[in-house]
């Protein structure tokens, strides 16, 4: 029992990587354009989708192949926001949640009407676990993923408390109109968040795919999963939803262990109305 508690929870951190990487661009986007993006979660397919192209049907490196994917990714969300989000900001946020419905259907039949139903996945190998202490624990794919979201976490720390632009995300997180008074560039930094979450959502369906499989439904069925861990960790706390993340990955992957693994989803949620029972603001009290 021991074992299978220690793997389900290595897998768990695993999973919470990857689902920190997709909840850092989500809260970013709450925290500067106050509202919800669901359409956030279809990214994560088309980062999945243009890897998927450039390494499988055109034969590059997969590394290569991400980096594309990202930047496709990124040019794709940026050219949403500015389409059809910001036109969309003097309407207010009820507006804008249901303004990313909207996208996140059509992006959805969009892809499945190009990609079809199967199932596909990346040509990698099938590399055998680590073993600590005789108990086969990770993998070298699984390790990789687990550095790319710590060094994701040390790069936006720097960027956020560094850098210039940093603090002009800061400020205007905290007050728009008082951002804008103080004469920072607040188009400059949206255009920022939303390059930054899109490419953020780009990497964390690459990794999930590299996991799992890349079809249609990959990012709809974990923006429900995106918006638990941000709301758990405390909406706004940019800091708050990365722990909320981890947490989150943990306790579905554990769960499993007693109940079937179709009650992961609601498990999270179980977890997340716990939390809000308690702290109805999250662990670290966003908004």
């Amino acid at each position: 029992m021991l074992t299978i508690l220690l793997q389900h929870t290595v897998f768990g951190i695993v999973t919470g990587s990857i689902l920190l990487l997709a909840t850092i661009g989500f809260s970013m986007i709450y925290t500067t354009k106050r509202f919800l993006c669901i359409s956030h979660g279809e990214l994560l397919t088309i980062g999945a989708y243009t890897t998927y192209i450039f390494h499988v049907f055109l034969g590059w490196n997969l590394l290569y192949s991400g980096v594309i994917g990202v930047v496709i990714t990124s040019l794709v969300g940026l050219a949403i926001a500015r389409g059809l989000y910001e036109p969309m900001e003097r309407h207010g946020p009820l507006v804008l949640l249901f303004t990313s419905v909207g996208v996140t259907f059509c992006l959805h039949g969009i892809l499945e009407f190009i990609a079809g139903p199967s199932i596909r996945s990346f040509r990698t190998p099938i590399l055998p676990s680590i073993r600590v202490g005789g108990i086969p624990l990770i993998t070298m794919n699984e390790i990789v993923i687990i550095s790319i979201a710590m060094g994701s976490i040390v790069f936006l720390h720097v960027v956020l408390t560094r850098t210039r632009i940093g603090k002009a995300f800061r400020a205007m997180a905290s007050n728009v109109d008082l951002a804008m008074a103080r004469g920072i560039d607040t188009a400059r930094i949206s255009m920022f968040v939303w390059i930054y979450a899109s490419a953020m959502a780009a990497v964390a369906g690459i990794l999930l795919a590299l996991v799992t499989s890349v079809n249609p439904d990959l990012g709809w069925t974990q923006i429900l999963i995106i918006l638990a861990a941000a709301i758990l960790g405390g909406l706004g706390s940019i800091y708050g939803v990365m722990i909320g993340a981890i947490l989150l990955g943990v306790v579905m992957d554990v769960g499993v262990i007693f109940f079937p693994s179709g009650y992961r989803a609601a498990i999270a949620f179980a977890l997340m109305i716990i939390v809000l029972l308690v702290k109805p603001k999250g662990i670290f009290g966003g908004e």
